[in-house]
């Protein structure tokens, strides 16, 4: 027979099933149509061939040698089709998130095995930069970003809060693991990122903004961070980031007598028509249980 003249495909697919239960009711059930359909369906595949596949009995039915013949080649060619589409799924699963650097590597990639584990069947791309993106230009799915708000065109879900702390080496802490404000940017360096949070809590703090500039100034957190787990300074930045460090006892948080208002956090973002798909709804999942947990 021509490749282009194949048998009746729905013919074939009722007749696996009748074969498989031996039972045109069975069948039925098995593809959710009705028995008439099935055996409708297998006649058509009869007529097609010009041969009986079945033979039909009062309990019910039986493979003709022609049935057994057909019946192999079949099974492996629905199997290479399933197989064949399985693959394609899994290759389209392709995941691109996009953070800041500080959390990619402070938050994220310390739980991620944990996302692969449990989807092995979506691709994890990260894209790591401080840089708000276009999704569409940019090819991200999900992003999670820091701040007081989001784009009003974007889905969002809060993640979890993440108010500013100050954070140094305890060796900087005088006694009781206190800290001067009046020591910031003298006797303890400020060090800054690039969210340049001291300029807000110099302002709360009703001193000169001018003074909260001088220091040390990091393109990202993780770097500034880093500076004052060595002692180079003190650093404003998102609690969650350095909880860690801050259990360990490898930093302190002294109280500076001033905090800045409670509106900051992470949010999970995406476009509207990519919130409920099936590769970013499991990472905003698991994001949320994360964050819980």
């Amino acid at each position: 027979m021509l490749a282009d003249r194949l048998p009746p495909l729905n013919g074939l697919r009722a007749f696996r099933a009748a074969a498989r239960h031996l039972s045109f009711r069975a069948a039925a059930e098995a593809l959710n149509v009705t028995q008439s359909a099935v055996a409708q369906q297998v006649r058509g595949l009869e007529q097609a061939l010009g041969a009986p596949l079945f033979e039909r009995h009062a309990r019910g039915l039986a493979l003709t040698p022609a049935g057994e013949a057909l019946l192999p080649p079949v099974e492996q060619a629905f199997r290479l089709i399933a197989d064949a589409a399985e693959r394609i799924m899994q290759q389209a699963e392709v995941l691109t998130v996009s953070a800041t650097p500080s959390f990619v590597s402070r938050w994220l990639v310390p739980r991620l095995d944990g996302f692969t584990r449990r989807h092995p069947g979506i691709d994890v791309r990260l894209s790591a930069s401080n840089d708000l993106v276009d999704f569409r230009r940019d090819g991200v799915d999900i992003a999670i970003r820091y701040g007081t708000r989001v784009d009003a065109g974007l889905s969002a879900q809060l993640l979890f809060p993440a108010d500013p702390v100050a954070v140094c080496s305890p060796a900087l802490c005088r006694a009781g693991g206190t800290l001067d404000p009046a020591d910031l940017g003298t006797r303890v360096p400020l060090l800054h990122d690039s969210h340049f949070l001291w300029g807000e809590w110099y302002r709360a703090a009703g001193r000169d903004e001018a003074e909260a500039r001088r220091g040390v100034r990091f393109s990202h957190t993780l770097h500034a961070i880093e500076a004052a787990l060595l002692g180079q300074g003190i650093a404003l930045v998102p609690r969650p980031l350095v909880e860690r460090e801050l259990r360990a006892g490898q930093l302190a948080a002294p109280d500076l007598g001033i905090s800045l208002p409670p509106a900051r956090g992470f949010h999970i973002v995406a476009p509207p028509e990519l919130w409920d798909t099936r590769k970013v709804a499991a990472m905003r999942l698991w994001l949320l249980s994360e964050a819980a947990g």
